[in-house]
C-alpha cells in the first residue's frame, strides 16, 4: 500500500465518523456502540439460572447487580441507549423484571439514578453476585471474565472472580 492509499485508509477509519457514532454524544461511554468487544450471550443465557436458584418469593438477593441496556428514549443524548447497573431486582412474571438504577461512575445519566425500570432477559448486559459461599468474590461478571482474556493485566481481575461463573450445584 503506498503512502497515499495508507493516508486515505487512515482518514476513513479514524477521522470520518460512522453514521452510528456521529449521532452519539461523546459522553455515551455506557452506550452499546462503545462497549462492542463484549459478548453478552453468556450473561443473558445464565440470568434465568440465577433467578431460578437465588430469587425468594420473586425477589433477587441483595448483592445481585444486573447491568441492563435501557432504551435511548431514556437517554436522549445516547440514541442507542445506555447500560446501567441495577439492584433490588424483582421478577414480575411473564419474562419481566424490575430494578432500580444505582450510581455508575461511567454514566452521565444521573437522572436515572434511583429510578425503577422494568426489563427483560434480552436487555441483560451482565450480572454479578456475591454469595456467602463465594467469600466476597463474584459469580457472573462476564465482562470482567472477558477482560481477562485480552488484557495484559487480566490476572488481577481474576482475584475478584470465582473460578466458574456459576456455582456447580445451580441448574
Amino acid at each position: 500500500m503506498n503512502h497515499l492509499h495508507l493516508r486515505l485508509f487512515l482518514l476513513l477509519v479514524f477521522a470520518l465518523p460512522t453514521p452510528a457514532l456521529a449521532q452519539t454524544h461523546p459522553l455515551c461511554q455506557t452506550s452499546p456502540p462503545f462497549i462492542q468487544l463484549y459478548d453478552t450471550t453468556p450473561a443473558r443465557e445464565s440470568f434465568p439460572i440465577v433467578t431460578r436458584n437465588t430469587f425468594i418469593d420473586g425477589t433477587g438477593p441483595e448483592l445481585l447487580d444486573v447491568s441492563v441496556h435501557l432504551p435511548g428514549t431514556l437517554t436522549p443524548d445516547c440514541p442507542f441507549g445506555s447500560i446501567e447497573p441495577m439492584r433490588g431486582i424483582r421478577d414480575l412474571g411473564d419474562g419481566l423484571f424490575e430494578g432500580y438504577v444505582v450510581h455508575n461512575s461511567l454514566s452521565h445519566h444521573s437522572h436515572l439514578f434511583g429510578q425503577t425500570f422494568t426489563f427483560t432477559t434480552d436487555q441483560v448486559w451482565d450480572w454479578q453476585l456475591i454469595t456467602p459461599a463465594s467469600e466476597g468474590r463474584f459469580y457472573g461478571n462476564f465482562r470482567g471474565r472477558d477482560f481477562v482474556t485480552w488484557a495484559p493485566d487480566g490476572g488481577g481481575v481474576m482475584i475478584t472472580l470465582m473460578p466458574d461463573p456459576l456455582p456447580p450445584d445451580w441448574n
